[in-house]
């Protein structure tokens, strides 16, 4: 066999072909193709009036000026664990609230996506050099 180098073409190539049989299976299913960036920020004002809104009655979070001490209005009525020193990742927000988990359930049908995605963003970037990371059991 002769191999040879690839070449710029010979990569330029090789990348449309990934990017066609990643790309098209989405497009055909109606899903738009997935950024190659990583989203970061979001707007920080609307994160935080919207963390305060659905988040801050059951968890604490002194950036958001939330207590977090529970409320009888549907969104939880025993409070949950303050964020005052757990780092909340993006992911692990979003989780949380889209996802049947530990009461959370209700925010899935009181919040748009792109509002879960507003206060995720809030509360991965408030939280990010916070010393305890969360785990999914800590609700």
């Amino acid at each position: 066999m002769n191999w040879r180098r690839p070449t710029l073409a010979t990569g330029a190539l090789l990348l449309a072909t990934l990017t066609a049989t990643v790309v098209a299976p989405r497009a055909a299913l109606g899903i738009a193709p997935k950024s190659t960036r990583t989203q970061v920020g979001g707007n920080q004002t609307e994160g935080k009036r919207l963390y305060r809104k659905y988040c801050g009655q059951c968890h604490a979070l002194t950036a958001a000026r939330a207590v977090g001490f529970g409320t009888n209005n549907g969104l939880g009525t025993d409070g949950g664990p303050s964020f005052n020193h757990l780092r909340i990742p993006y992911s692990l927000s979003v989780l949380a609230i889209t996802q049947p988990f530990i009461g959370h359930e209700v925010l899935y049908y009181k919040m748009t996506l792109s509002q879960i995605k507003t206060v995720s963003h809030f509360v991965a970037k408030t939280t990010l050099h916070h010393p305890l990371a969360a785990k999914p059991i800590d609700g």
